[in-house]
């Protein structure tokens, strides 16, 4: 995204990147699953707006209803019901929630607490478990309900399924939450201790002016978008303290901003009901839910943890699907710089409709008899250049009965004091290479596992180089080239290699400081082609761990400087075929901003530092990316 677009501009283009990650905007189907056939609208629809209903509390919630009819007038049947909740404007849900209602549904769209015409005040999915229960109980009241209630979402939204499950209504009968807010310690908010900077974006460009207390007050509501627009000096000057921003005219969105980015143990804080999935599996409803989300999805690994809990402790239908989809893009075959064949692509709403049939209406059509799991397997592209621009990847869909698959062969690559990444283990076992890392001097971030960040950063598959529009840094040169960034790759592969499960980056290390980052990023070299003479460095998964959580996340511990420490990086999954003449690449740093944020390596607490200098820090050659490697079927 070009950094010097004009103020109008740049708002029209994070709006609409921002409604496609919420699903708001319904991007044109390029391709239809063979498995999903289109459906016609039964019904004409007709809509109750702003029904308020008073939760336990007595807070009145805002919810619209869609209802089938005929000719102008409910069809008066009894009928199965979807619940979503959203903090981003029930209005902005009408296409979608007419869409099913057409096919038979009673569709109620509730505003959460605190957001837009909810009375309350918002905390961030902490009442959502009650708000919820409170909102199925009402429906399972209404002269048009079945009794039966599924729930659908993305994102926040699917944070808000989670939630409510974990107060087992009686009507809840089938989910489908997506890209869904979870396990919120572990990643997705907090990151391995770091903290994910898409969140501080949120609150500042979503959260804020769109409070109840700024929509009241236009001119509130244009400062607090205008602040918003200064995202990239705001996180040039972290940490953010009570009161010394413009968020101290929405206190609420303050305090939890604040307290999120302090709050680095993942103890009992993060794992309440709608913060965590996996914390919560013994009060969660036994219903048949369907995980989605997408290999460049910002939720990718704390969704698949969700399937693996609730697969192995409910007797329900677990369903998990994979796609090659940055957040929210299930209707889309692209992911940043990158193309991937029609067949990606989702015919989402139909593709849904087959869940809540079955479920909701008992359609015997199959859903249930189907795979466990779906996976988009990426590669195998001739990595040319499309129409649009952007490098053919290649990839297909294969269904799988486990995840990890049962025949992955977890391999270690070894790094090397060359640059060499290889099977071969080391044999200098105690040398190893050190570079400075200056927190004024991050590495920038270039594409990933993003969201909330359409004013900033796109998601997705990219070269892995600068631009001019690229933040925090004014060379456009590789990544590769900085001399904080450790690379080490393999020979071009006399074979295709293909990557699929969880990849998980082993160091030994040692730092001048006595707490610092480490981050890892596994990429795709494609050698150079006609389209791209340099070739391209494709970016498939990254992450980081702070080292005061080296020993686990529930309690920080501060190093000694000089001591060697284990630490384990945990990538997301994926699922990606390196093809033959490729080289698979590890690139070991210490910053990924403002994926992240910065460790001023001094220290202190969480973002309370007043001070930030350099470290120097050492990755030792006996450390390894451990690979999920599946064998050749033939």
């Amino acid at each position: 995204m070009n950094r010097h677009f004009n103020d109008s501009s740049r708002i029209a283009l994070a709006a609409k990147l921002f409604l496609l990650q919420i699903g708001w905007l319904v991007t044109p189907v390029l391709a239809q699953n063979p498995t999903v056939s289109k459906s016609e609208a039964q019904f004409d629809v007709v809509v109750e707006k702003d029904v308020r209903v008073a939760v336990r509390d007595g807070t009145k919630l805002a919810l619209d209803l869609y209802l089938p009819a005929r000719e102008g007038k409910p069809i008066g049947d009894k009928l199965p019901v979807l619940l979503s909740r959203t903090p981003y404007n029930k209005n902005g849900m009408t296409a979608e929630a007419r869409w099913f209602a057409g096919r038979g549904y009673a569709v109620v769209v509730n505003d959460v607490r605190g957001r837009y015409a909810s009375e309350g005040e918002w905390r961030f999915i902490l009442d959502d478990p009650n708000d919820g229960f409170d909102i199925m109980d009402w429906i399972g009241r209404q002269a048009w309900s079945n009794g039966k209630v599924g729930t659908f979402g993305t994102s926040y939204v699917g944070g808000t399924q989670h939630a409510l499950a974990c107060t087992r209504p009686l009507n809840l009968t089938c989910m489908i939450p997506v890209d869904s807010v979870s396990n919120c310690g572990i990643a997705g908010i907090r990151h391995s201790g770091a903290f994910e900077l898409r969140f501080m974006n949120w609150i500042f460009t979503i959260g804020a002016p769109n409070t109840r207390t700024a929509l009241a007050d236009p001119k509130l509501r244009e400062a607090l978008v205008e602040n918003g627009q200064r995202m990239p000096q705001h996180l040039l000057n972290l940490p953010i303290r009570p009161g010394a921003t413009p968020l101290k005219h929405v206190p609420e969105y303050e305090r939890w901003l604040i307290e999120a980015m302090r709050h680095g143990d993942d103890d009992d804080y993060w794992k309440q009901p709608g913060y965590s999935v996996i914390d919560n599996v013994s009060r969660y409803a036994d219903v048949p839910v369907y995980h989605v989300t997408g290999w460049y999805d910002s939720w990718c690994r704390q969704n698949v943890l969700n399937w693996q809990a609730l697969s192995k402790s409910k007797k329900s239908a677990q369903r998990l699907i994979i796609g090659p989809w940055t957040h929210g893009s299930q209707g889309r075959n692209v992911a940043g710089e990158i193309e991937f064949p029609a067949e990606a692509v989702l015919a989402f709403n139909d593709w849904r409709l087959r869940w809540f049939d079955h479920w909701l209406k008992d359609m015997d059509n199959g859903v249930d008899k189907e795979a466990p799991v779906k996976l988009f397997i990426m590669g195998g592209g001739d990595g040319r250049k499309t129409k649009d621009g952007r490098l053919r990847h290649g990839g297909r869909w294969r269904d799988e009965a486990t995840f990890p698959l049962e025949r992955t062969q977890f391999t270690p690559y070894y790094i090397h004091a060359d640059g060499r990444l290889s099977a071969e283990t080391p044999s200098a076992k105690n040398a190893g290479t050190t570079f400075r890392f200056d927190p004024f001097h991050p590495v920038p971030t270039i594409g990933g596992n993003l969201s909330s960040v359409a004013s900033l950063l796109e998601a997705g598959g990219f070269d892995q180089r600068c631009r001019k529009e690229t933040l925090f840094t004014k060379d456009q040169l590789p990544l590769s080239e900085r001399r904080d960034v450790l690379v080490f790759q393999t020979e071009p592969l006399p074979e295709n290699v293909e990557v699929t499960g969880p990849v998980v980056v082993h160091l030994y290390v040692s730092s001048s400081a006595v707490d610092t980052d480490f981050t890892a990023k596994l990429i795709d070299v494609y050698p150079p082609n006609a389209d791209y003479p340099l070739g391209f460095d494709l970016n498939i998964g990254d992450s980081i761990t702070r080292m005061r959580y080296r020993n686990g996340l529930a309690a920080a511990e501060l190093m000694k400087p000089g001591q060697i420490y284990e630490v384990d990086i945990h990538l997301y999954p994926t699922a990606n075929v390196f093809a033959k003449g490729h080289r698979i690449r590890l690139d070991i740093s210490s910053s990924n901003f403002p994926r992240f944020d910065l460790n001023p390596n001094t220290g202190e607490p969480l973002q309370q530092h007043r001070r930030m200098i350099p470290a120097d820090n050492t990755v030792y050659h006996t450390s390894y990316v451990k690979l999920p490697i599946i064998p050749d079927k033939n």
